[in-house]
């Protein structure tokens, strides 16, 4: 899988070019968190090995490390067969879960991560690590911001005939738990444009996010088909941040779904969810896929392959409630 991330790099984990789960730290890059490199993550004999891509003394537009690092990706995207799922996860996660986080991801739906991997994890007391996790959050927009326009510049189709029809790989974005302030509010900043275009589905699963107005940014939400956001009612994890900080949370609450450029599906009542943060791989009793719950996964191995979460069997839309559910 491709890592971008703006963490610090551990260079002493380096052996030969390749180090192991400890590559990326805990903490900011040293050059602020603006700066993002690029590294190649792959699970061998149930050890990690990261390669981090090299960057030339000078940079010109000919030896640009990224555009070479995404004409790749979609030579192999499209060969293999596989779609895309650019990630970005929540809070309180180092390097390595989410390192594994994205290849549970890669295992079940049969696609390829690139994982943007931000310092969401750096320490210290629950509710002061949560709320220097948001601060690096709001610091790492311009990041995010950096790495969807250059994606998009070099992932396009050559826009001919023959290349089009080849070219059948999808691209989805999933902003997890926390992950959804970041997205938030670089949605809201002023760098944001139409760099998100370029997917065709945007899931905002179990966003760490107010409800309350959340109307005002998703539907300026520019995306290639689709937009989706996720409830659990019972979510344990947003129910303490619910407690412990803010208004009610995106992805907690069954109320007020009022955007109207969204899909909202409230997946409560689906069966082996329970109190269930990470929805989309695992279920109530910590099992993960495919342990869990069978709808839930149909609906993201349709979404995080480009299609529609909604015709997913036994899902039904409720019109006074503007939200789909499960229902037999």
């Amino acid at each position: 899988m491709l890592i971008i991330t703006n963490r610090n790099i551990n260079k002493s984990n380096f052996k030969e070019g390749i180090g192991d789960h400890e590559a990326f730290g805990d903490g900011v890059n040293l050059k602020g968190l603006n700066e993002v490199r690029l590294a190649h993550a792959e699970k061998k004999g149930g050890q990690w090995q990261v390669r981090l891509v090299k960057e030339p003394s000078k940079i010109t537009a000919n030896n640009i490390p990224s555009k070479k690092v995404f004409a790749e990706l979609r030579e192999r995207l499209t060969l293999g067969g596989k779609n895309g799922v650019f990630f970005v996860h929540g809070f309180n996660q180092s390097f390595k879960k989410n390192l594994e986080k994205s290849l549970a991801i890669e295992r079940t739906y049969g696609v390829e991560v690139i994982a943007f991997s931000w310092p969401s994890n750096p320490g210290g007391f629950k509710t002061k690590e949560y709320r220097q996790a948001k601060r690096h959050a709001l610091a790492s927009i311009g990041a995010l911001d950096a790495t969807l326009e250059k994606m998009g510049a070099y992932l396009k189709v050559p826009f001919n005939k023959q290349a089009l029809e080849a070219c059948d790989t999808k691209f989805t974005l999933m902003t997890y738990s926390q992950g959804n302030f970041l997205f938030q509010n670089y949605v809201t900043n002023a760098r944001y444009e139409d760099e998100t275009s370029l997917f065709d589905n945007i899931v905002l699963c179990q966003a760490d996010v107010d409800n309350e107005c959340h109307s005002q940014w998703v539907d300026q939400i520019q995306v290639g088909k689709r937009v989706y956001i996720t409830i659990n009612e019972n979510d344990y994890v947003l129910k303490w941040s619910d407690a412990n900080f803010q208004k009610a949370r995106l992805g907690r609450t069954a109320q007020d779904l009022n955007a109207s450029k969204v899909l909202y599906f409230d997946f409560t009542c689906a069966p082996d969810v329970g109190n269930t943060h990470g929805i989309f791989y695992k279920n109530k009793k910590g099992a993960y896929w495919p342990e869990s719950s069978y709808i839930v996964k149909l609906f993201f191995d349709a979404v995080l392959n480009g299609n529609r979460g909604e015709e997913v069997p036994n899902l039904r839309y409720n019109s006074n409630k503007n939200s789909y559910y499960y229902s037999l």
